[in-house]
C-alpha cells in the first residue's frame, strides 16, 4: 500500500520549481510541508505523510498508505497528478493498489476493508503480531500488552468485541481517513490517534513537543466540530487541554463521546531500542547516548521540577561502572528472563546497575534516580524489560 513518483532528469532550476509547486499545494490543501535536510516532508495527518528526496537527477514521491487510509492513498495520487499537470517533463507513477488507473474510490475502499480483515485474522491467531507494531506508521513506543484487549491506534478494544465488530464499524480504529473528503470524522479520528499516541495526561506542558502535540490535538478536534457539531467528540480531553495550554474553548455544547478514550502513554509503555523493549513511563523523555550506545529515558516532569531518574539502556557493557560487581551478584530468573541488579549510592546520589539476558541476548543497565521512594519501582522496569520475540 503505497504510492511513488519519480519526477525524471531534473537539473537544479527544475527541481526547485518542482519544491515550489509542492509548496503551493500544501498551501492549497492546509498542510504542513517541512524541510528535514535530506528529505522534504509534507505532513498530511497524523499516520500519513509524502517524502520528497533525490537520487542524482531524478525526484522521488513516495508515500507509505497502508496505515492512514483511503483517503490517504487517494490524496496522494491526486497530489502526483496534480504534479504532472503544472510541471511538464517525464514521470514514473506507481500506484500498487491501482487507484490511478481507475479512480473508483469504492473499489479503493473495500481494498482497506479486505486488508483489516487479514489483519484481524492474524490478530486473534497469532501471539507474536500482538507484539510488533501494526498500531503506527513510525513509533519509538508500544503499549504493553493486556490480556483478552486488542490494541488499535485509537485504543485497546476487548477481543471478544473485536471478533465480533462489523468490520465497516471497526475501520476508524485502524485508519484515519476512511471517506474520500476530510470530513469530521477524519479530523476526529486524527485527534483520537495523536492523543493515543502522544498524549501524556498531566506532563503536557513538560517540553515544546509535549505542547505541540496537545494544540495540534485542540486543532483537529475543533475542525472535526466546525464540519459536525453533532459528532461525538473528545470533549473532557480537550477541556482539560484547553486549560492546561490556557487557551481558549471553542465547543459549544458539544457532544461528548461515550467510549473511553486511551492516551498509552499516560502510563508504562515499551521504549524500543534495537530489538529491546525497555519499561518505563510512557511519557519519559527519550533521548540517545552515542558514545556508549544508549537509549536514554528522563522521568517525565511538571513545570519547572526536577528530575527524579534516568534510566540508560544499552547493549554494550560498559555502560556498567561496576561491571564486575554486577556479575558477581546471584541472578534471578523473572519470566524466562535471568536478571542480576546491584544497588549503590554516591554522594547522596542512588544507583542501579543490571545485566539482563534473555535467549543468549543481554541488555544493560545504569539507572541514577535522586529519591528511594523509586527503587522499587525502577527495579520493576527492569524486571518487565526484554527482548523482542523473534519467532
Amino acid at each position: 500500500m503505497y504510492v511513488s513518483m519519480i519526477c525524471k532528469d531534473r537539473n537544479e532550476k527544475e527541481k526547485n520549481e518542482l519544491y515550489q509547486v509542492l509548496g503551493l499545494l500544501a498551501q492549497r490543501e492546509q498542510v504542513q510541508i517541512e524541510d528535514r535536510g535530506d528529505v522534504v516532508e509534507m505532513i498530511v495527518c497524523p499516520q500519513g505523510k509524502i517524502v520528497i528526496s533525490e537520487d542524482g537527477e531524478d525526484m522521488i514521491i513516495h508515500a507509505n498508505t497502508r496505515h492512514a487510509g483511503a483517503g490517504f492513498h487517494a490524496f496522494v495520487v491526486d497530489i502526483c497528478k496534480d504534479i504532472q499537470e503544472e510541471v511538464p517533463g517525464e514521470y514514473e507513477l506507481v500506484d500498487d493498489l491501482e487507484f490511478s488507473e481507475d479512480e473508483d474510490f469504492h473499489r479503493l475502499h473495500h481494498v482497506y476493508e479486505d486488508e483489516l480483515e487479514y489483519l484481524r485474522n492474524a490478530l486473534l491467531t497469532n501471539d507474536l503480531l500482538k507484539t510488533q507494531n501494526y498500531l503506527y506508521e513510525e513509533t519509538f513506543f508500544l503499549p504493553i500488552e493486556k490480556k483478552d484487549r486488542i490494541f488499535t491506534s485509537i485504543g485497546d478494544i476487548d477481543t471478544k468485541e473485536f471478533r465480533e465488530m462489523h468490520l465497516h464499524d471497526l475501520m476508524d480504529n485502524f485508519y484515519i481517513w476512511n471517506n474520500f473528503d476530510r470530513d469530521a470524522q477524519f479530523f476526529k479520528n486524527c485527534a483520537l490517534v495523536l492523543l493515543s499516541k502522544e498524549g501524556v495526561g498531566r506532563y503536557t506542558m513538560m517540553n515544546d513537543q509535549t505542547q505541540k502535540h496537545a494544540n495540534t490535538i485542540c486543532d483537529y478536534i475543533e475542525l472535526a466540530y466546525k464540519q459536525d457539531d453533532s459528532i461525538p467528540l473528545p470533549v473532557n480531553e480537550y477541556n482539560y487541554l484547553c486549560d492546561m495550554l490556557q487557551r481558549e474553548k471553542l465547543l459549544n455544547d458539544a457532544v461528548p463521546m461515550e467510549e473511553e478514550v486511551i492516551q498509552y502513554k499516560t502510563k508504562e509503555v515499551y521504549h524500543l531500542f534495537q530489538d529491546a523493549k525497555v519499561v518505563a513511563d510512557g511519557a519519559s523523555e527519550r533521548s540517545f547516548d552515542p558514545v556508549n550506545n544508549a537509549l536514554c529515558l528522563m522521568s517525565p516532569y511538571e513545570d519547572d521540577a526536577h528530575w527524579a531518574w534516568l534510566i540508560q539502556a544499552s547493549k554494550e557493557p560498559h555502560i556498567c561502572s561496576y561491571l564486575n560487581e554486577l556479575e558477581e551478584v546471584k541472578p534471578i530468573v523473572y519470566h524466562g528472563k535471568t536478571i542480576q541488579i546491584l544497588d549503590k549510592e554516591e554522594d547522596g546520589i542512588y544507583k542501579i546497575e543490571a545485566k539482563l539476558m534473555q535467549d543468549e541476548r543481554a541488555l544493560y543497565f545504569h539507572i541514577t534516580y535522586a529519591d528511594k521512594k523509586d527503587e522499587n519501582y525502577l527495579k520493576q522496569c527492569i524486571k518487565e524489560s526484554c527482548f523482542q520475540d523473534l519467532g
